[in-house]
């Protein structure tokens, strides 16, 4: 029994003296070294946050200045169309639409609203519109009344969706289409 025994303790004794040399224990740690740990970084100055940028641009509330000097310069006769100029507007990147407004004795009543960037008309018939010219700029509408006196009035609007005044003219125009302006009443 005792060479059973012999076996096993030296296989003990030989583990236990392999654990306890100071020299093994040495290269173990030379070999697995501990890792190294990294301070976190420190702050001295608090975080920045950046505002929302302001704007101090206003609401334009302004509305364009009215056209002028509106006169006919040439009517449809019987088919009731009209062709008007009148001057280019001051600034006329502020322009983005013309607005037609008739009166046939019951006061004035919008005939043709229609943007300037060449978009159909949203109301009534625009069939001539010419807007490049920096002197004047020209509108052909449908339908106008023939030979009776009207009023008519232009207003230009801005993208603000501010309307101008106007200043209202008489026209007449004859069966064969020549058309005069007068003052309006």
């Amino acid at each position: 029994m005792s060479k059973y025994l012999i076996t096993p303790l030296l296989a003990l004794m030989l583990i236990s003296s392999s654990c306890s040399s100071n020299n093994d224990e040495a290269t173990m740690a030379s070999t697995t070294a501990a890792p190294t740990t990294t301070a976190a970084p420190t702050t001295t100055a608090a975080p920045t946050t950046t505002a929302a940028p302001t704007t101090t641009e206003e609401v334009d509330t302004e509305p364009p200045s009215a056209p002028t000097n509106v006169m006919c310069f040439s009517g449809g006769g019987g088919s009731g169309e009209l062709r008007v100029k009148f001057d280019a507007p001051s600034d006329p990147s502020d322009i983005e639409t013309i607005r037609v407004y008739t009166d046939e004795g019951s006061g004035f009543q919008r005939l043709v609203k229609t943007p300037i960037d060449g978009s159909p008309a949203t109301q009534g018939v625009v069939w001539d519109l010419s807007v490049s010219d920096p002197t004047d700029w020209k509108i052909g509408v449908y339908p106008v009344p023939f030979g009776v006196d009207f009023g008519i009035a232009l207003t230009f609007g801005d993208a603000a969706g501010n309307e101008s005044g106007w200043n209202p003219v008489t026209i007449f125009i004859n069966p064969s289409g020549v058309c005069n302006t007068s003052v309006y009443p």
